[in-house]
């Protein structure tokens, strides 16, 4: 199973890393790809993929939201269409 996470802090990184070790096929979600936590989070997962919250909802069977109750709408309505896309 792909799993994407959308949040690139503390707990979307502790979840991904925790998806790896399950054996799932994972990508963390981020705003900034390039950001130094995710550059840091890819090298320490080299299994792991990392990209922007629509690659992450777009890659995912299963798609996890794992940013802060205020952003959270900002962080789907980056996440496009590839959250539920149409049938």
């Amino acid at each position: 199973m792909k799993i994407g996470v959308l949040g690139s802090g503390g707990v979307g990184r502790a979840l991904c890393n925790a998806f790896l070790k399950e054996g799932y096929d994972v990508m963390l979600g981020t705003r900034d790809p390039l950001k130094e936590e995710v550059r840091n989070w890819k090298t320490e997962n080299p299994t792991g993929k990392t990209g922007t919250f629509e690659e992450s909802a777009g890659f995912g069977d299963l798609v996890v939201l794992a940013v802060g109750g205020l952003v959270a709408q900002d962080a789907l309505g980056l996440a496009g269409n590839s959250i539920c896309p149409e049938k």
